[in-house]
C-alpha cells in the first residue's frame, strides 16, 4: 500500500491528503484535503492501480474516491458519495453495490 505520491508541485503528496480523483479522458484533477486541485496528464487507471490497496474506491467511470475522506452517502434516493471538500459525487448503477459493501 502507497503512502505517498509523486506529485509535480508537490514532493510528496500523502495519500491521505487525497480526497478524489476525477478522470476526463487523458487527463485527471485530484482534488487535495487542503483545497487545491491538481491537473495531470495521466488515466484514471493508471491511478487506480497505483492505489487499489489502499482506501481508494472506484464510485463512477470517472472518480476516484477516499474512504477515509467520505462524510456521508445517499445510495438509495440521489446515489451520491459526499466527500470532506462537500463535494456530491455520484455512483454509477454499476458500481453501486461495490460501494455499499465498502461504505456501509
Amino acid at each position: 500500500m502507497r503512502k505517498h505520491l509523486k506529485i509535480p508541485g508537490i514532493d510528496q503528496c500523502p495519500v491521505d491528503d487525497i480526497v478524489s480523483i476525477e478522470g476526463k479522458g487523458n487527463y485527471t484533477t485530484i482534488f487535495l484535503k487542503n483545497g487545491q486541485t491538481i491537473l495531470m496528464a495521466k488515466t484514471l487507471k493508471k491511478f487506480e492501480s497505483q492505489l487499489r490497496l489502499g482506501t481508494f474506491l472506484r464510485i463512477h467511470k470517472s472518480y476516484l474516491v477516499n474512504k477515509v475522506n467520505v462524510l456521508s452517502h445517499d445510495l438509495n434516493e440521489s446515489k451520491t458519495v459526499k466527500t470532506v471538500l462537500n463535494q456530491s459525487l455520484p455512483v454509477s448503477r454499476r458500481k453501486l453495490d461495490l460501494v455499499r459493501g465498502q461504505l456501509a
